[in-house]
């Protein structure tokens, strides 16, 4: 078969797909990755076959469709815990973000979909598979008849926000997509292909496929020898995710940089993953810090004994695979709706960013067996999750 995978933007939403494309090519299939230009790059090091559509939509293009997104982003205090539940039933506030949202979203199938359907109909794919918001590879699967499957980036809950409150009919903007090429915007997608293990999730409106997750963070990596060496005390990993790099090159987030002093205060040994483009920001550390850039989490996280992050699923699940426990400071409330399944779950302890002052006690509790115990299991119920070659098995009956 020829398989389409597609996504809208941002190597967070790239990076979980690339299993199952990798499934996928295992088993005999041509597999072809579309993404915008600024995602190329990113495809190739996945060693995928790219295929650039569109252009990329810059910040300033954005700008006047996201000017909603301040609740979003941290800005404004943080949105109740258990928000994400049902989000669909909170109206307000939580409706206009994801109403901003949709639009940021529309903005960028807008620009794709001309190239990715010319591609389409030149290629003919038998199946295609995007990620959950890429809605340019919507269109394409209702105009050419091609099943779709949509493939969840780790989020531990669906969220409808092409529709209506989240549930309803489709928004003017979706519609509007695709009715620019005669054709009708479906109900869904054929299946729902969800890497976060159904321990971690939040109830849905929709059955979802369970597929292992499997930790791939952009590249391969060599091992550092200093990460065979003997520990003599624990060891602390500190990020702040890539994707606050590429929003905010020039700056730390306030509480991450208040996390690293609170460390330093404790008995622990810091390594701090960052990107080049932050490196530069931190001056001169103490000995007990180490900076790395580029190592991939699948093979840092496992020589630390606890993680202090910003809440991202794609962080998040990679600590959980590793059997590390967590601490994080969720940034945004979808970040705050995977830390606090974490938590629930008694695999991590989230605080809210402006509870750093609790670092000490917060860390204490998630270095301790309870914590540690608890995040094994958590770990043996997501590796008991299909792996990918075997979903693909299953979706490859669609066509």
């Amino acid at each position: 078969m020829r398989v389409l995978f597609a996504t809208w933007t941002g190597s967070s939403h790239l990076f979980p797909m690339v299993p199952l494309a990798w499934a996928a090519i295992a088993s005999g299939h041509e597999v072809r990755m579309a993404t915008p230009p600024s995602c190329t790059q990113s495809v190739l090091g996945a060693g995928l076959t790219a295929v650039p559509v569109g252009r990329d939509v810059s910040r300033a293009e954005l700008a006047r469709r996201t000017e909603g997104l301040s609740a979003w982003l941290g800005e404004k205090p943080p949105w109740p815990r258990d928000w994400a539940r049902s989000p669909e039933t909170l109206g307000g506030e939580v409706a206009a973000v994801y109403r901003t949202l949709a639009e940021k979203q529309f903005a960028v199938a807008d620009v794709m979909i001309g190239d990715l359907l010319e591609f389409a109909r030149s290629w003919r794919p038998d199946l295609i598979v995007h990620d959950t918001v890429c809605y340019a590879a919507t269109v394409v699967g209702a105009v050419l008849g091609v099943p779709t499957v949509s493939h969840m980036f780790g989020s531990p809950m669906i969220t409808r926000n092409e529709l209506t409150d989240m549930t309803g009919a489709p928004l003017p903007g979706y519609a509007e997509l695709f009715e620019r090429f005669g054709a009708v915007a479906p109900d869904g997608p054929e299946a729902w292909v969800d890497p976060c293990p159904p321990l971690l999730r939040w109830p849905a409106r929709v059955e979802r496929t369970d597929i292992r997750f499997v930790p791939y963070n952009g590249t391969g990596g060599v091992e550092p020898e200093w990460m065979r060496e003997r520990k003599q005390r624990a060891r602390v990993c500190l990020t702040w995710g890539l994707t606050a790099a590429e929003v905010r090159p020039d700056s730390m987030p306030g509480p991450f940089e208040a996390a690293l002093k609170a460390l330093l205060d404790v008995d622990v040994d810091v390594v701090l993953a960052v990107t080049a483009a932050h490196r530069g920001l931190l001056g001169e550390l103490p000995e007990q810090v180490r900076v790395v850039e580029g190592v991939p989490f699948s093979l840092l996280l496992r020589r630390c004994d606890a993680l202090v992050h910003h809440g991202g699923t794609g962080t998040g699940l990679t600590a959980v695979a590793a059997g590390v426990p967590q601490l994080m400071f969720p940034l945004a409330p979808v970040l705050a709706a995977f830390a606090e399944r974490v938590d629930a779950a008694g695999a991590g302890v989230m605080l809210d960013p402006g509870e750093v002052e609790g670092v000490e006690g917060a860390l204490e509790r998630v270095l301790g067996e309870g914590v540690r115990e608890r995040t094994g299991e958590v770990r043996a119920h997501m590796a008991g999750v299909a792996a990918p070659g075997k979903v693909w098995g299953e979706l490859a009956g669609l066509v």
